[in-house]
């Protein structure tokens, strides 16, 4: 038997038409746009990089001024590139492209998605190395298996506090539609909002 692709599976599913999943449609992505908009304009962030834009369906609640969304399949970077070519500032590229550090990096229902330790090891740092002075992640924060291929859930804060001694935990948010564990529905959802801030010299 294989070894299980989380960068196959998404690359394969966005080919065979499928979206970005629940979480990305209906209430709880105009929750996460809430968040997200009123977090970009309190803090005066001018550019958010998204690490797994996915078909763009939530980032089209954004108001930011530049953006750039980065993902895994070519089909949503060329869809998106195209859905959203009228809005100035507004990039889509291939995951691993070369692109500059931003205000602040997203992470939105991705890391739990990542079942591989290197898969996961090489995304976080990635993630944090998008942003200049936020990353806001958006998942579960505990660690279990179920039985689904394509979920683990990982408590990144820890890893983020053994690895990432630039970066502080600055905000967190209860998800207003939570549910604990496992369960997932389009109404409900177990994941929550961290933001985590740079460490300034002398902080």
């Amino acid at each position: 038997m294989s070894r299980f692709s989380s960068t196959e599976y998404w690359i394969d599913r966005y080919a065979q038409g499928k979206n970005s999943g629940a979480g990305s449609y209906g209430r709880l992505s105009v929750y996460k746009a809430n968040f997200i908009n009123t977090f970009v304009e309190a803090e005066g962030i001018h550019s958010v990089v998204e690490l797994g834009s996915g078909d763009g369906n939530q980032a089209s609640l954004f108001d930011i001024a530049q953006f750039t969304g980065l993902d895994v399949s070519e089909d949503c970077v060329r869809n998106c590139s195209a859905r959203f070519a009228n809005r100035p500032g507004w990039t889509f590229l291939k995951a691993d492209a070369e692109v500059e550090a931003h205000d602040a990096a997203l992470s939105l229902d991705v890391v739990y998605h990542l079942v591989e330790d290197d898969v996961f090891e090489a995304y976080m740092h990635r993630l944090f190395s998008l942003a200049k002075r936020y990353v806001v992640i958006y998942a579960s924060d505990f660690d279990l298996t179920p039985s689904a291929r394509h979920v683990r859930h990982r408590a990144f804060s820890k890893w983020i506090a053994d690895r990432m001694p630039n970066w502080k935990l600055y905000c967190e948010e209860t998800n207003p539609f939570n549910r604990d564990g496992h369960g997932n529905s389009r109404r409900h959802s177990f994941a929550s909002f961290k933001v985590f801030e740079k460490v300034k010299d002398g902080d």
